[in-house]
């Protein structure tokens, strides 16, 4: 994936969160403040605005302006949680002209770890990181089988999904919806429901930008 193609991803990934913010909010209303879609939308206006009005960079370039961007518009605990995710898929792409399937498992596994230490979520406390857990599980697979970027984003789509589900039977152990105890369970948690929209909107972007070359 080389420059153009993160760019016009991460394009993708923010019209998407735009879209998502009513979906995302009824499920966080649920469990949670009812913000989550909101928040992530506004996010996502203001990471576009910031891509849009860019001149050439490289693919770190772009997942650190979107995760910066994050970082100082969504405040709170979401902020940098969700920013995370790109300045350590930025990390990870340091130096290089493209990002490859490799690059982009390590980055996410490193933002798992980093999204873990700052807000003290493990798998199964009913967080985002149920579905990162199980997105990273599967994309260090593919990567060991020596999969492409998008099988690697397809497999890790699929596993971020399942983790997303596996958030519905479960009480909460963090986060706002920890306060809802028995009243969570039977709703999936709005967090690993944007990883999984995240991840799936990439590897449809991705296999789209491929097509087009």
């Amino acid at each position: 994936m080389n420059a153009k193609m993160t760019k016009s991803c991460l394009l993708a990934v923010a019209n998407m969160f735009e879209e998502k913010k009513e979906e995302l909010s009824s499920y966080d209303a649920v469990i949670g403040d009812g913000d989550h879609g909101i928040t992530m939308a506004r996010g996502a206006k203001a990471a576009k605005a910031k891509l849009t009005e860019m001149e050439e960079a490289t693919c770190r370039d772009y997942f650190k302006i979107y995760g910066r961007t994050l970082v100082s518009t969504l405040g709170g605990a979401m902020g940098p949680l969700f920013g995370s995710i790109f300045l350590e898929l930025s990390k990870a792409v340091k130096g290089k002209e493209a990002v490859d399937a490799a690059s982009f498992a390590q980055g996410f596994e490193n933002a798992m770890n980093k999204v873990m230490e700052l807000g003290g979520a493990k798998p199964g406390d009913k967080t985002m990181v149920d579905a990162m857990a199980m997105a990273v599980d599967a994309m260090n697979e593919a990567v060991t089988a020596g999969d492409s970027l998008v099988e690697i984003l397809e497999k890790g789509a699929k596993g971020a999904k399942e983790g997303m589900e596996a958030t519905i039977p479960m009480i909460a152990n963090r986060g706002r919806s920890r306060y809802a105890q028995e009243k969570a369970i039977g709703h999936q948690d709005a967090g690993a429901t944007s990883i999984a929209y995240l991840l799936e909107t990439l590897t449809i972007a991705l296999k789209e930008e491929i097509s087009h070359e």
